[in-house]
Parts: C-alpha cells; structure tokens; sequence
C-alpha cells in the first residue's frame, strides 16, 4: 500500500514534518515549540532587551546584549533561534527588526557581505532611520518658534517627511545636512560612514552608496564627496559597518536582533591564524555590546571551547541545549496530533527518546516514519516498530557511506590497511579493517556495526571486542553506522577501551582520521618496535600517499570528462524539449491574419512555487562556479587550498551521487510544472473556463505521481554538493553562488503538489 491509499483510507495527513532539519520561517511558522529549559532561558533574555527602558534622551543608546546558543547536530539550535526571531515580532511587531545569517567557513569580510545582502532587502528600514535622524534635527529648529511649533511636533511623530518640509518651506537644506551628518558621527566615528548615510537623503545617490555597502569600490560620485576606498578591505571596516547598521536600525525605540548560526565555523575557518579569528571575534562582541542590539550565536560545544577567557567573559548568557526528555517528547506529540496520543502511546514514547538519545531531531524524524507506518498497518506503535523503523532510517546506505569514508581517510594518509581480516581462527575474531603497526601480529582493528538496539547485539560486539584484544596487541575502535542508546555507551567503552565514534557524515571523516593517529601513536610509544621496520613503513606510507596523489589527478580529469559530456547531454535534451513544445504551442495567427485566442501562462502564484522549488534544489549552479574558479588560471586569491579542496572532495561517491540527484530532482520538477501547464491549458482552453470532476482527478493523478517520484528520491544528498562548495572555500571570489538554498528542499518538496494543487484551485473555486 502506498503513502496516498493510505491517506485515503484514513482520511488524515501526517501531521510531522518529513524533514527534521529547522527552517527560518520568520512569519507564519507551522512548527512547534516545546519549552524547554533552554527555551525558556532564551526567551527570558530578549524579553529583558525588549523590556528595556528608553535611553535614547541621555544621548546614549542602552548596552547591547549578547547569549551564545551552543549544542550539537540535532538539538535544535537553529529551531531555538528562529523562535526568538519569531516571538521578539510577535512581542514589538514592526518596532523590532530581526536578521539570521548562516556564517560562512571564510572570513568576516565573508559575513559581513551576507549581513548586507539581507539587510539590501529591506533598504527602506535604513532610509527610514537616516530620515528620523533627520527629521530630529529639522524639529529642533522649528520648534524654537511658535509658529512652526506644530510641524515640528509632526516630524518628531514621523507624520511629515523632513526632506519634503525643507524643500516646501525653503529652508538651508545644505545646513541640516551637516547637521545630519555630525548627528551619525555619535552613531559611528568613521567620517565616510556618516558622509555615505547623508547621501542617501539626496536625489541619486542611493544606488550609488548601496553599491558600495555591499563591498564595492566607490562610484566616481562617492569619490568626489570624500569617500575612498571599500568597506571590505579589512576586517575592522566591515565589522564596524556592521555594527552602524546595527545602532542605525535601533534608533529611538527600536530593537534589533541579529543570529549568527553556525558560528564554529567561522572561527575555525581553514587558512586562518586563530588569533586573528578572535580578535575580530572579540571586536564583534565589542561592536554590538555599543550598538544596542541582541546578538544571537549558535554553534556547536567547541564555539566556546576555543575562545578566550577574555572574549568569553563578553558573552552575556551562555545556553547549552539539552536533550528532550520523555515529557518533552510527549508534549511534542499532542501539540503536532492536536490532543491525541495515538497511535502512541507512553510506553513506546520513553522506549523512542531512549533509542534517539533524547535528540530532538532523532525525535522528530522517527515521529514522522512511525506514524505513518502506523496508520499503513492500522494499529499502534509498539518497540518492536521503533527498532525497525529506527534501522530503516539511519542503517540504510549509511554502511556503505562508512566504508567509503573509511577507505578514503586511510588511503589520503597513505596507510596500508587489510579489509575483513581474521585475527583468530573464528569468524568473531574478524576486523574490518586492520592497520599493521610494527608487524603483522600488531596493529589497529576497526569494526563497523549497525544501530545497537538489543541487548543480544551488545553482548555480541562486547564479547568479540573483548577477544579480540585478548587475541593480539591492538588498539579498537568501534564505529557505530545508527543509533547507540546511552545505556550501552558505558558496557561497550569498557570491552572496546575506548568509547564508540558515531557514524556522522559531515564530521565523521575528521574524527576517524584523529582516532587512527592517536591509535597508531599510542602502538608506536610500546617497546619491541624495530627502528628500521618503522622506518620502512613511513617510507612506504609516504610513496603510497604521492601515488594516490597522481591518481586522484587522473581520476579528476575523467570526472570532468564526464561532467562536460553529461552537461552537453543535458542541454541537447533541452533543445529538444523546447523544439517539440515549440510545435505544440497554438499557432499566434491563423488564415488572413486572424488571432487565434491567446492561451495564458499558469498564475503567477503557481509559477513562483515552481521557482521556489527550483531554487531549492539548483546546487549544480555554484558547483560549476567553484569548479570553474577554481580552473581559473589568472586569478591568484583562490588559492592552494581551495584547488586542494577540489581535487580531495570531487571524486568522492557522495559528492557525485549528489549531483546525479540535483539533476533528476531539477528535471522531475520541471516535468511536473511542464505538466500541469498543460493541465491548466486544457482547462481554459474553453471559454469561460470549466472545471470537470475529471480535470481534478487527472490534477490529482498528476501531484500523487510526484510526490511518489519525489519521495524515492534521497533528497538529503544534496548536502553532499552544499558541503563541497562551502568546503572548497569560497576563496578568492566575491561572485560565486550560495549553495544553500533559501529554503530546505526536502520541506519545499514535500509540500510543493500540495500547494500548487490548492493554488491553481482557488480561483475556480471562488468563481464556482
């Protein structure tokens, strides 16, 4: 039975999200919060910002705040700080502007640009507040008289424009603009920044001075009125424009929040000297401590591990996620089934959150698979279902993953290894994968096991840890492809001798590498090693190292044989798909000139969908910009490190399996917006327009037939792509596409024929 007769059988919808990853949905979010300490605390500090009282007739704004959101992957950071986004609106409205930037791993040039690229959306905001400094000044002189006593009352409520009544009134325009300009001089000390603000009360200058917030050199017209060179020359300019926007867009009563998620990665960006990292960090803090605004970092644990004394002392509050507890779980639940428990129940809730560890996204996912499995087999949820469905979610294909991952550390490193060695006589003696260190009869073993979820399994993979190491002189490490419930962690640790590594695709190559170097050190340091024999496999691991370099070489230049081949294939296919719709198009005229009646395109409500949906899974578009940035021979700033970056993570399966599925999820959503084109050409083809109970079954045969495509499809491998292109550094280019989507693809996907269906609906249905 699939996913839609079983909708129809049970005439509900799975209220759980298909994705667990947290979206920034600033308005009108569908998503549910469960107040958790870390919530609450987090609520508790921008309620005080908001509660703050109004300094703004001492000259001086009041302090800024600053809280730091650490946690790892899954519990919910980035949730938390949409949420803060989302109730700081709902508390202050209009009077609170709110900003969420993802930090590049690069600079903080880097993430100044992505400020000014959000802040560019709403220019009006920054005008608005450069016309009320403004109007402030204009006020105080009109005031003095009692004739214009009343206009000055209207410009300090905002009624009139300030511009327009010094233009009517005849007024030293000249004057109150440099009034103006030593009013921002208390906003920043930089003349240029104040001079640049002034211009945008002039009549074309506004183009001109935003070109040159967002990082460009100044336009001749800047440069004749003083301002000379570019914000983004240094780190110091761009952090200090940052933070006059931010005291700008605070004035008066205002408030202004700003996150910056992901914030580790920033700081521990490669090529860069950690002291610089922090001190632009700490001039950050410094920055929006002055300006008056709430500063929201999320990252994980190792944000605050690497910073200073000095620089953590700046953070006001510091708010580590915790896991969700079966309550917690359960509360989750009836919010999202509206009261209901079922098909639930307490028992299976507490077995669940003890199979995830308590992570909200473990929590979320499994909810997902579990009810509709449920409601599929018209019964409850029971232990032996959490078990399976848990394998389901996170053993499949993660094995292979694991292995190639494994393969690709130790090959990059040169060292020799064996796969499904015996160390013994019995098959419970089997590695999969031995490390000679020293001689064959020492080493270090690897073994790969799937989620551990009975006791059976544990005492299984204890009892073969144990005699393996009581077979020979070796270091263990055991690595977990799912899910570990903390219950084990410590009967596992003590039969391994060290604690298990969880399968994590983005971290995990990082931590295999550091766990075989210190395996392998720690073998090296015990007496009985020959010098000469060690000696012998450094020299060999370093020739294995130089001739995997050479292959990875040969191995690229096919890849992008094919890449180049499969691109020419692609834009044949287009050429031909746009010829035959082409044929099919209604002719624009007939016999005698005669117009034959237009057929019009699908609404623009339905087509922003599919750009949307488009957008989502375009990953391939920053792909060749970095490739081709990266070939680039006359540009120098990209750097070794970022062509290294290209030649290691190109020829990896994730990396090209995702690009196969960018290109079947872009083609099977053009198919669909092609066919409900023609859907929708049909049906208006008559005059009026008539919808038939067969035109809605075919409009419904049409989305079923997607989203069963769509959900076979594992979206999730486009992270694959976005990690390459975010890996390969951005270095050296100011114009190379994001690779994240606005919007997750996985939610835009998951709704998308639902929401066009409803959309191209409401028409008929109002006109019915």
């Amino acid at each position: 039975m699939d996913r839609f007769e079983s909708v129809r059988m049970t005439g509900e919808v799975n209220p759980y999200p298909s994705s667990a990853v947290a979206q920034l949905a600033e308005f009108g979010s569908t998503s549910v919060t469960i107040q958790t300490p870390a919530i609450r605390e987090a609520v508790a500090a921008v309620e005080q910002y908001l509660s703050r009282g109004d300094h703004e007739d001492e000259g001086q704004p009041p302090p800024g705040q600053v809280i730091a959101v650490v946690g790892d992957f899954g519990t919910g950071k980035t949730h938390l700080v949409t949420h803060l986004m989302r109730y700081a609106t709902r508390r202050r409205g209009s009077s609170v502007q709110s900003l969420y930037l993802n930090a590049p791993p690069d600079t903080f040039v880097s993430l100044y640009k992505t400020f000014i690229d959000k802040l560019q959306q709403r220019r009006e905001i920054v005008l608005t507040r450069v016309r009320q400094y403004y109007a402030d000044i204009v006020a105080e002189t009109l005031s003095r008289s009692e004739a214009t006593a009343g206009l000055a009352r209207q410009l300090s409520a905002g009624e009139i424009d300030p511009v327009q009544v010094v233009r009517e009134f005849g007024l030293m325009e000249s004057v109150f603009l440099q009034q103006l300009q030593e009013r921002l001089r208390g906003v920043t000390d930089n003349a240029t920044f104040s001079q640049a603000l002034t211009l945008l009360l002039r009549v074309g200058f506004e183009d001109a001075v935003w070109e040159w917030f967002s990082g460009r050199p100044p336009a001749d017209i800047l440069r004749e009125r003083g301002i000379a060179g570019s914000i983004v020359d240094s780190e110091t300019t761009a952090l200090e424009a940052m933070g006059v926007f931010a005291l700008l867009i605070g004035h008066r009563r205002h408030r202004f929040v700003l996150v910056i998620d992901e914030l580790d990665q920033l700081l521990t960006a490669a090529g860069r000297r950690e002291g610089e990292a922090i001190e632009a960090f700490k001039q950050l803090l410094a920055v929006f401590a002055a300006s008056g605004a709430f500063l929201v970092l999320a990252g994980l644990p190792d944000l605050l591990n690497v910073l200073r004394r000095d620089v953590r002392e700046r953070i006001g509050t510091q708010i580590r996620m915790s896991r969700l507890t079966a309550g917690d779980a359960r509360d989750y639940i009836l919010a999202r089934q509206n009261g209901r428990l079922a098909p639930f129940t307490d028992e299976t809730i507490r077995y669940l959150v003890e199979v995830v560890n308590g992570s909200p996204r473990g929590i979320i996912s499994l909810c997902y698979h579990l009810y509709r499995r449920a409601r599929e087999q018209r019964g409850q949820v029971t232990h032996a279902m959490v078990r399976q469905v848990a394998r389901d979610v996170y053993d499949a294909g993660n094995a292979q993953d694991a292995h190639a991952d494994i393969r690709q550390v130790l090959v990059a490193e040169g060292r020799e290894y064996w796969t499904a060695h015996l160390l013994g006589d019995t098959r419970e003696t089997e590695v999969d994968y031995w490390l000679p260190v020293g001689g064959p009869d020492r080493g270090c073993a690897v073994l790969l096991t799937e989620s551990l979820l009975y006791d059976a399994d544990v005492e299984t993979i204890r009892d073969r840890a144990l005699a393996i190491r009581a077979l020979r002189e070796c270091e263990l490490l055991l690595v977990v492809v799912g899910r570990l419930p903390d219950k084990y962690l410590r009967e596992l640790t003590t039969a391994v001798g060290r604690e298990p590594l969880s399968y994590t695709r983005r971290s995990f190559a990082d931590q295999f590498s550091v766990e075989v170097k210190a395996m392998v050190d720690r073998l090296a340091e015990l007496p009985g090693d020959d010098l000469l024999d060690t000696l012998r496999q450094r020299l060999e691991r370093f020739g294995r190292q130089q001739s995997n370099t050479q292959n990875l070489l040969g191995r690229l230049a096919g890849h992008l044989d094919s890449l180049r081949s499969a691109s020419d294939q692609q834009l044949a296919a287009i050429h031909h798909e746009l010829h035959v719709l082409r044929r099919t198009l209604p002719a624009t005229s007939g016999q005698g000139g005669a117009t034959a009646p237009t057929v019009p395109p699908l609404p623009d409500a339905v087509s922003a969908l599919f750009d949307q949906a488009l957008a989502s899974v375009d990953v391939l578009t920053p792909v060749a910009a970095v490739l081709h940035n990266a070939f680039d021979p006359d540009d120098d700033d990209v750097g070794t490190d970022a062509r290294m970056t290209v030649r290691a993570r190109l020829p990896r399966d994730d990396v090209q399996q995702a690009a196969g599925v960018a290109t079947l999820l872009t083609t099977l959503v053009e198919t669909f917006g092609d066919a409900v084109s023609e859907w929708y050409r049909s049906v208006v083809a008559e005059q009026p327009p008539q919808l038939r109970p067969h035109d809605r079954d075919q409009l419904d045969a049409l989305c079923q037939l997607f989203d069963a495509a769509c959900e076979h499809l594992p979206v999730y491998r486009l992270e694959s792509l976005q990690d390459f292109v975010d890996a390969t550094g951005r270095t050296g280019s100011d114009d190379l596409p994001s690779a994240r989507p606005p919007q997750d693809p996985q939610e835009v996907l998951g709704g998308l024929s639902s929401r066009v269906r409803n959309t191209i609906l409401t028409p008929f249905a109002t006109a019915g």
